[in-house]
């Protein structure tokens, strides 16, 4: 057996907001199974096997992993019951179904054939189910099946069950029906892969891609600033550590991107609270002439390989706003910030937002609002970046 395997697993469930789990799932299995290569889009069809009024979401997902088949087991299961699912010895023993959170079936560990009293790849009733079947022909059509020697495509086509019932999950409601998000309008598309939302210093960006983040199930990346040990001594000296500053900020950002934008490409939605950008407005401020021209050249090249927001959302609020915001999170090296050097941050953002599309761009006044503390205010915001991220995708 080779050191690593590409297993197929099947996600479902009817319980709660099933796009939100899955994403938050598909993390889970990326840290703790293996790298996520591939998966299928959302499907949704009525519950098989029981009778139910909640429609049933299915995803498939393709893993490269070194775990053995049993160990891979044993963290699925693991991160099933994470997410509040219990599977009762009655329904793994007499194959009784009901609603559920989530479930994550193996139905390939690459061409093993095993089947006892603790694991059955591949899974044996993927033959009957249209809704395994579907989404597993949207990634592996031509995969073949080691005890029937037929593809997905063919199994699909011989498939006793009704696959006409198998549909998309629609971008525009992807969550379920009795979710809240869906209620008010708050779904993003699942199109979108990667969200930057970007403000001046103290514009409350962090706040609200977190937020954002753990409302719909999203990976957060988060800019680890305070580690950057030139940022107290430029606010104190800036013409002498400006260069180290922003040299070190733009190795810092592409780590993270390297790590968090490339590594996480599969999992569906990322929203980070900075993007690779934000080095080059910050060194046309803080640089000199032929730093800049250095630190620019050096910028293009890294910009290449790494991937871009589908969405760029920058949140505008007005100096005194941003100086009151920033004396209430009293970090100290902040203390003497200078008005005047926010408002020549605000216009290298003004000048970088005209060169984006303006389908993949969105600015949001946010001077007289309170996203924090007023729910009305968030959802507004929300629902603003929801309508642009479709725009996006058009």
């Amino acid at each position: 057996m080779e050191k690593k395997q590409t297993a197929y697993l099947l996600l479902g469930g009817n319980l709660g907001n099933c796009v939100e789990t899955f994403a938050a799932v598909r993390r889970e299995i990326h840290q703790r199974s293996g790298q996520i290569v591939q998966t299928s889009s959302i499907y949704t069809s009525p519950a098989w096997g029981f009778e139910s009024e909640n429609l049933f979401y299915n995803q498939a997902v393709a893993i490269q992993t070194e775990l053995d088949p049993y160990a891979l087991l044993r963290t699925v299961l693991a991160i099933e019951k994470d997410f509040g699912r219990e599977r009762s010895a009655q329904e793994n023993t007499e194959k009784q179904y009901s609603s559920r959170t989530i479930d994550i079936d193996i139905l390939f560990y690459g061409s093993a054939v095993i089947c006892d009293t603790q694991l059955c790849v591949p899974h044996p009733l993927l033959p009957q189910r249209a809704f395994a079947l579907v989404p597993m022909a949207e990634i592996a059509p031509d995969l073949i099946h080691p005890q029937l020697n037929e593809t997905i495509r063919q199994l699909l086509r011989q498939c006793p069950d009704k696959i006409d019932e198998v549909r998309p999950c629609e971008p525009h409601s992807a969550a379920q029906p009795n979710s809240a998000n869906a209620a008010a309008g708050q779904v993003f598309p699942e199109g979108i892969r990667f969200i930057a939302i970007e403000g001046n210093i103290g514009a409350g960006k962090t706040t609200l891609s977190r937020r954002i983040s753990q409302q719909f199930g999203a990976k957060w990346v988060t800019e680890s600033f305070e580690e950057n040990i030139f940022l107290p001594k430029f606010y104190r000296n800036r013409e002498r550590y400006a260069f180290p500053l922003e040299l070190t900020f733009l190795a810092e950002r592409y780590r993270q991107a390297k790590e968090d934008f490339v590594q996480e490409l599969f999992s569906p939605f990322i929203v980070s609270d900075f993007s690779i950008s934000k080095s080059l407005i910050f060194a046309q401020n803080n640089l000199q002439e032929d730093e800049y021209s250095l630190f620019s050249r050096l910028y293009k090249i890294i910009l290449t390989t790494l991937p871009q927001p589908d969405l760029y959302v920058y949140l505008h609020s007005d100096v005194s706003r941003l100086m009151k915001n920033i004396r209430c999170r009293g970090r100290e090296y902040e203390s003497n910030m200078d008005p005047n050097y926010l408002q020549q941050i605000e216009q290298g953002y003004m000048n970088y937002m005209r060169t984006l599309p303006a389908r993949k761009s969105l600015i949001i006044e946010t001077t007289d609002m309170d996203f924090v503390n007023n729910e009305d205010d968030y959802r507004s915001m929300v629902d603003r970046i929801a309508a642009a991220a479709r725009r996006a995708l058009e």
